[in-house]
């Protein structure tokens, strides 16, 4: 399990650290696909205690990965073995962070505060880089070091730090105020890709904490983000109407013309198509839309596994959100289902900033479930060090 959690963390971390794409897959293969793969079979009746815990949630979970692994049978990928490779890949990905919790769950979740420290440094150094050393214009949209270069996908990455962040607040003076610091560079980091759906997905998650937490906060703090947006739409209106739409309602209704082409085979993971509007004839590479994205590749059985899978997924965290970490879970249920419904479409390529958004969240549903009964934690475990 060392190697699982050494695994977890340099997923964490790396996306942003790591030297190249090459050495972020490469520690992967060694810190997490060969030690889970080994686990699965050494403690297969954990995993077995895991469904029992869960049935519907994990069986909308096997049944959405084995129709994805069936799919390859019809898909127009130039090399099916290696699409349902990657499934596999995805599954024991899951499989590694739920045997983790079942045994060390205090490893995920303070994971995730070590995570917080460690993508927000790389947030100012992103900023120090591209705006200073680079003598980049502040209209230009921040590209990130490592992994989350793109604007838009390190932008939903941050979303996510920022909240998890916010579920980590240290005690003390000192602490407190470098605390605010890395929030302040994880927000600026969002801010300054200019992602509107990241900006969405991240008000999305603060207002989800505030349901969490009832009382005034929800009244108080709904106002305050309320007054914010509005500060900052005054302010940044021409920049946030620039780009109008981006094609999205067009998108839309040409990816739902093309799932009624094959509405219950789907094309196949891994199948190259164009989604082609009038107003755009070169097409794009995908729907920038999950769902839509998972009906077009695995049909209407497709999206329809998918769905549940998330409806279960946030079932599981409302159940747990009197708990630190069923809080953190709904949070990063909530940030990522709102950046599904405009980007991260790609959902079996090698680990990437999507997988934030897209398999972690599902993994963090797991590792609650996995999690010995009783199994809380305690103030001290959830402080930034």
């Amino acid at each position: 399990m060392l190697l699982i959690t050494c695994g977890y963390l340099w997923f964490l971390m790396g996306i942003a650290w790591a030297p190249s794409n090459k050495i972020y897959q490469q520690a992967l293969v060694v810190l997490l696909w060969l030690p889970g793969l080994l686990s699965m079979v050494i403690f297969h009746k954990r995993l077995l205690s895991v469904w029992r815990n869960s049935r519907v949630f994990c069986s909308f979970l096997l049944i959405f990965l084995a129709w994805a692994a069936l799919s390859t049978l019809w898909t127009g990928a130039d090399e099916p073995p290696r699409e349902l490779k990657r499934v596999f890949y995805v599954g024991v990905f899951l499989a590694s962070l739920a045997l983790l919790s079942s045994q060390y769950p205090e490893r995920i979740w303070q994971g995730l505060a070590v995570a917080f420290v460690s993508l927000a440094l790389a947030c100012s150094a992103s900023i120090y880089l591209f705006y200073i050393r680079d003598a980049q214009p502040l209209i230009a949209r921040l590209e990130g070091i490592g992994q989350v270069g793109h604007p838009i996908l390190g932008a939903y990455v941050m979303a996510l730090v920022v909240i998890w962040g916010v579920r980590f607040k240290p005690s003390g003076v000192w602490r407190s105020l470098l605390w605010g610091m890395l929030m302040l560079c994880a927000l600026a980091f969002v801010l300054l890709g200019q992602s509107r759906g990241a900006m969405v997905a991240l008000i999305a998650g603060f207002f989800a904490l505030l349901l969490l937490r009832g009382g005034r906060f929800v009244w108080v703090g709904g106002i305050v983000i309320v007054l914010v947006c509005w500060v900052g739409y005054e302010l940044f209106a021409p920049f946030i109407l620039a780009r109008g739409l981006s094609y999205r309602p067009e998108i839309f209704q040409a990816s739902l013309d093309m799932v009624m082409q094959k509405p219950f085979l789907g094309l196949g993971i891994g199948t190259d198509y164009r989604v082609v509007t009038s107003s755009y004839p070169e097409g794009f590479d995908h729907t920038h839309n999950s769902f839509t994205h998972v009906a077009v590749e695995l049909g209407i059985p497709g999206v329809v596994m998918w769905v549940g899978l998330w409806l279960s997924a946030f079932h599981i965290a409302w159940q747990h959100r009197f708990s630190v970490e069923g809080r953190l879970v709904f949070g990063t249920l909530v940030v990522s289902l709102t950046a599904l419904q405009f980007d991260a479409a790609s959902l079996w390529g090698t680990p990437r900033a999507e997988w934030f958004v897209i398999w972690l969240p599902l993994a963090f549903t797991l590792a609650l479930i996995a999690q010995p009964q009783g199994a809380r934690l305690r103030p001290a475990c959830i402080e930034v060090s």
